[in-house]
Parts: C-alpha cells; sequence; structure tokens
C-alpha cells in the first residue's frame, strides 16, 4: 500500500512538471509542491526503515528542504503571478538606462543625454546604439510573459489590472527606445562613426588572429625544442 502510494505521488508530481512549461494557476503550484515535500517525506522514511544506521535523519530533512523550496520557486515562476514579478524585474532593470525611461521631446535634449551618458567614448553615437539593441530581445521577451499572464489570469481582477499596467509601462519603453533608435541612426554622424566603428572591429580581428597565430607558433618552437633536447639526451644516454 506505500509502495502504491508513493508510485501515484511520483506520477502526479512528474505530470504537474511536464506541464510547467505552461501557465499554470497559482493552486496548481501549491499542490506540486505539496507533492514533492510528501514525496521527499515518504521516500525518506523509506530509505530510514530499510536502512536506519546508513545517513543521518539531518540529511533527510536537508534534501526534503531543498527539493520543496526549489520546486517552489520553479512552479511559482510559470503562474500568471509568477510571469508578472519576472516581467517587472526586468522592466526595472530596463528602465534603468535613461534613453529607455526618458521620453524626450526633442532632438536636442536627446542627443545631449547622449554626450552626457558617453562621455568618454570615442564613437558616443554607436555606444548609444549598441545598448539600445542589446535592450530589444529583452523587451521582446518581457512582453511575451506579460502577454502570456494576461492571457491566463482568468477572473483576477486584480491581477488584470497589474498586467495592464505592466503591459502600459512595457509599451512605453519600448516605444523610448525604438524612437532613440531611429533618431541615431538619423543623426548626421552616425555613419561615419559607424564607418570607424567597423574599422575598428577589423582592426581587432586581426590583431586577436595575429597573437593567435604568434602564440600557436611559439608552441611549435617549443615543442620542436622539446624533441630535439630529448634527441640529444638519448644519443647522450647511448639509448
Amino acid at each position: 500500500m506505500e509502495g502504491f502510494m508513493m508510485k501515484k505521488i511520483a506520477i502526479l508530481t512528474v505530470l504537474i512538471f511536464n506541464n510547467a512549461s505552461h501557465p499554470i494557476q497559482s493552486s496548481t503550484a501549491d499542490m506540486g509542491t505539496t507533492l514533492v515535500a510528501a514525496t521527499c517525506a515518504a521516500g525518506s522514511y523509506k530509505l530510514y526503515i530499510d536502512a536506519p544506521h546508513a545517513f543521518n535523519p539531518a540529511v533527510f530533512a536537508g534534501v526534503s528542504c531543498i527539493a520543496t523550496a526549489a520546486t517552489y520557486h520553479f512552479l511559482h515562476q510559470v503562474t500568471p503571478a509568477g510571469r508578472i514579478k519576472r516581467a517587472n524585474l526586468l522592466l526595472n532593470d530596463i528602465a534603468r538606462h535613461t534613453l529607455a525611461r526618458v521620453s524626450f521631446e526633442d532632438e536636442s535634449s536627446f542627443f545631449d543625454a547622449v554626450q552626457d551618458m558617453y562621455l568618454t567614448d570615442d564613437l558616443p553615437l554607436i555606444s548609444a546604439y549598441n545598448h539600445l539593441i542589446n535592450l530589444v530581445p529583452t523587451m521582446h521577451y518581457t512582453l511575451s510573459l506579460i502577454n502570456t499572464a494576461s492571457a491566463e489570469v482568468g477572473r483576477n481582477v486584480f491581477l488584470q489590472e497589474e498586467c495592464d499596467a505592466s503591459l502600459s509601462r512595457a509599451n512605453m519603453l519600448f516605444k523610448n527606445i525604438s524612437d532613440a533608435i531611429k533618431r541615431i541612426r538619423e543623426h548626421k554622424n552616425y555613419l561615419s562613426q559607424l564607418s570607424i566603428y567597423k574599422e575598428n572591429i577589423i582592426q581587432e580581428k586581426q590583431t586577436v588572429a595575429q597573437q593567435q597565430m604568434a602564440h600557436a607558433q611559439y608552441n611549435i618552437a617549443q615543442s620542436q625544442q622539446s624533441s630535439t633536447s630529448l634527441q640529444w639526451l638519448k644519443f647522450i644516454l647511448g639509448r
């Protein structure tokens, strides 16, 4: 009977984890966590009964707590509330970038901000452009989290309002990023800085290639020297 119950709990746990890649409700996440905790408890009890002196009970308790906590964290990440929480954390990171956070009314204030942010850069337009471009994939992923959560909230009015607020904020940030990229590309100095940037990349690649070639030649020379030394040693020893 005990073995049957353990198998039943294990099967239910596997089914929940197999569906964890899809949005689940908080109740399902709680049930999955409870099942994992029950499986760990039952397994620990059985191991202790079968081999009472093989393991310290504290080890069973520690492993069970870690497994249960990890399950809770993982399953709650794919609930609508968990997705919105992750989305808001990503939005906070994106909003740290001034060009993404601020909606500049005119180009003069925008490029003043670019100059201030990248004052020590030789190619400020390219530095700003690359930074903004790197934010785009994160922005797309954040929007997917919000849209998925919004489609799964059901009748939870509070959570739907949170989804709507996050979506509004994400759209604002995305618009600022898009406008900033467009303004930079249309700047009169963008193409000239881009040309210098590409030349620098080519020079860096050539430098790296030359260093790698020199390193390879050095290793070959060292290998040949070691081989020659070994041959002389064998000759001296008469072997």
